[in-house]
């Protein structure tokens, strides 16, 4: 990553912190992630991209540690405010500042599509975790159609100038195999969301807020995520992809 873009994300989200928190608590309580990771009890849990900790909160009644790696300051602060028991650290998922083969399962949520090399931070990823280790990714995907996943990635900047990507599900297999992973389940979910939460006002400036309903109002047929008007909102359906997999 480079310094500009690093840069911008720790802007983004340090100014965003706690109404972000607000925001997407308990977005990932019904994916079942804890039962999906297979991770036993007592194990080390370690999430890059930590954020405010929802996602690595998920493990606290049967992991032994729950470990949290974010760029941003802010972020990680919050996190320690809202969930106990985290040791959370700031740091960059290229260069993780965890020895090698050091933890059970290594985990990232929605945290792939700010990057525009993932590979390397999957590498790191792998380099981190145990032998018999897992790695559990959890991250938004556009659709299979190259002029959709475009369009997604066009809209997605425009609400979060830190948005890298949105990759469809053949490319993050893809990214995984590359980092020298092998894949052993993956699970697809569809939720419905409404652009009124998606834009929430305590979190967005009101000139994102406009500049991205008039981009849904121009193009949102056309990404594949199914934008329909509802009075004076909009809904449209959110797909995330959920990969674990373990060394090769």
């Amino acid at each position: 990553m480079n310094d500009a873009h690093r840069a911008e994300i720790q802007e983004e989200f340090g100014r965003a912190a706690e109404p972000f928190a607000r925001r997407t608590a308990g977005r990932f309580d019904a994916l079942d992630v804890v039962a999906f990771s297979q991770v036993r009890p007592g194990a080390s849990v370690m999430e890059v991209g930590a954020g405010t900790g929802n996602f690595l909160s998920l493990f606290r009644e049967l992991a032994g540690s729950l470990l949290g790696v974010d760029l941003t300051h802010e972020m990680l602060r919050v996190a320690g405010e809202v969930h106990e028991g985290l040791d959370l650290v700031v740091g960059d998922g290229y260069a993780l500042p965890f020895a090698s083969g050091s933890v059970d399962l290594v985990t990232s949520a929605q945290t792939f599509h700010h990057l525009h090399r993932p590979v390397p931070v999957l590498m790191e990823m792998r380099r981190v975790a145990a032998p018999t280790g897992r790695i559990l990714v959890v991250d938004q995907v556009a659709s299979e159609r190259y002029e959709e996943a475009a369009l997604t990635t066009d809209l997605e900047t425009v609400r979060d100038p830190t948005h890298a990507a949105s990759r469809p599900p053949s490319a993050m297999r893809i990214m995984l195999g590359a980092a020298g992973l092998r894949i052993i389940d993956e699970r697809i979910v569809e939720d419905q969301q409404r652009f009124s939460r998606w834009m929430w006002r305590d979190e967005f400036p009101q000139e994102r807020i406009d500049a991205v309903r008039a981009f849904v109002e121009q193009h949102g047929d056309r990404t594949g995520m199914g934008f329909e008007r509802e009075g004076e909102d909009f809904v449209f359906v959110r797909r995330r992809m959920m990969l674990l997999a373990e060394r090769v």
